[in-house]
C-alpha cells in the first residue's frame, strides 16, 4: 500500500511532520509511506488558472496523490484552523478530482492539551466539501507534543506509537476495503 504524507508545516523542527516520519519508521512493511516535502514551493492559488495550464508543482502534486492508496494529512493548528500553506495546497485540489473518495488519515500534533483538535475539525471539514474519505478512525490528535518527542524529534511517548499503529491498520482497512 502506497500512502503520500503531507505535512501542513513548512516550520525546522515541526510536530506534524515529524509525526509523519515517525509514521512511516513503524509502518509495517505493506505499507510505504511517502513525505510530500514541496508544500512551500506550490505557488499562490489562483482560481483563473485552467486545468490545461496548471504550475508543475501543482501537476506534481495532483500526480503523487493519484498513484498513492491513500493520503495523511498532518496539520498544526494557527488561529483555530489549519495552517495558510495546507489551506493553498488544498484550493488547488478543489476542481480536480485527485481527493474524490481517496481515503485520508487527518493527524494533528499540539503542545496544548487540546492535541490541535480545532485544526482537525477544520480540516475534515474542508476534505469532507472535497468529497474525500475522511477515515476518522484512523485520525489522530497528539497533545502535550514536547513530552513525546526527544530533542531530535524522533516520537518516544509509546502509548502514541501504539496509536499510529491502529490509525495505519484502520487506514489499511478502508483501502483494502475500496480495493475489493
Amino acid at each position: 500500500m502506497e500512502i503520500l504524507a503531507i505535512s501542513g508545516s513548512i516550520r525546522t523542527g515541526s510536530f506534524n511532520s515529524a509525526l509523519l516520519d515517525a509514521m512511516s519508521i513503524l509502518s509495517p512493511g505493506n505499507i510505504k509511506i511517502t513525505l510530500f516535502d514541496s508544500i512551500a514551493c506550490t505557488p499562490t492559488f489562483n482560481p483563473e488558472i485552467d486545468e490545461d495550464n496548471l504550475p508543475e508543482a501543482v501537476k506534481s502534486l495532483i500526480s503523487n496523490i493519484r498513484k498513492s492508496d491513500a493520503i495523511i494529512i498532518a496539520s498544526p493548528e494557527y488561529a483555530h484552523g489549519i495552517t495558510g500553506v495546507l489551506k493553498n495546497m488544498l484550493d488547488w485540489l478543489v476542481a480536480s478530482d485527485a481527493l474524490v473518495l481517496k481515503p485520508i488519515m487527518v493527524t494533528s500534533v499540539s503542545t496544548s492539551g487540546l492535541g490541535g483538535v480545532r485544526s482537525y475539525s477544520a480540516l475534515v471539514q474542508i476534505l469532507t466539501a472535497m468529497n474525500s474519505n475522511v477515515v476518522i478512525e484512523g485520525s489522530l490528535c497528539v497533545p502535550f507534543a514536547a513530552g513525546k518527542f526527544d530533542d531530535t524529534l524522533r516520537l518516544t511517548d509509546e502509548i502514541t506509537k501504539e496509536r499510529i499503529k491502529v490509525s495505519l491498520k484502520a487506514l489499511e482497512r478502508i483501502v483494502n476495503h475500496n480495493n475489493v
